[in-house]
């Protein structure tokens, strides 16, 4: 099945001489690593309250987070990409970016994102670890989207990986730094005037 987040439907068929059969995609997933994180920011930004989303703290794997310079947003770039740009080695501790997997969004919401992200970023389609249950919007204890615990799974417990879209940086390396962003420090001395 062919994916593309910005059509309203699926070529189920694809590559295959028979009639295609589309399918109607009626909400989308997405990965949040930055401002959009916080429930009041996506709020803000989709224009409604968002009871039809659901949320849960994730991880994407083989990324890594960066603040941009001069801006109060972080960017999403390749581990690979990192490493080679800002002479760092490897390491999987840090390969690694924490987030929020939201479902629920309507292709409304996705052009009202397309619009928020345009200019820096490109739409990416990864695979993210759920890190906890989804929960409704408003039931969200924002606690929980870095909560360092969730990261420590026992028992063997595995959560499969899911397939959401995610915006990663189009635009020069060199606009990025080589620290990290961190979402913490957005909420305390930024998140008023973002949302």
């Amino acid at each position: 099945m062919d994916f593309n987040p910005w059509q309203n439907s699926v070529s189920a068929n694809s590559g295959s001489s028979e009639p295609q059969q589309i399918v109607e995609i009626a909400t989308r997933s997405a990965f949040f690593y930055g401002t959009l994180i916080h429930p009041r920011v996506l709020r803000r930004v989709l224009g409604h309250a968002g009871t039809n989303l659901k949320i849960a703290p994730a991880l994407l794997e083989g990324w890594v987070r960066h603040r941009v310079r001069g801006a109060d947003f972080p960017a999403i770039i390749s581990a690979k990409d990192s490493h080679d740009f800002f002479k760092t080695e490897a390491d999987p501790a840090s390969e690694c970016v924490r987030g929020s997997y939201v479902t629920g969004l309507t292709f409304d919401d996705m052009k009202r994102l397309d619009r928020f992200e345009s200019g820096y970023y490109e739409l990416e389609v990864v695979e993210v670890t759920p890190l906890a249950d989804l929960v409704s919007l408003g039931d969200l204890d924002i606690k929980t989207l870095v909560d360092p615990g969730l990261l420590k799974m026992t028992g063997g417990e595995q959560r499969a990986k899911v397939r959401v879209v995610t915006y990663a940086w189009s635009e020069p390396l060199s606009e990025l730094e080589k620290e990290p962003w961190s979402f913490e420090d957005f909420v305390t001395q930024k998140l008023d005037v973002w949302g």
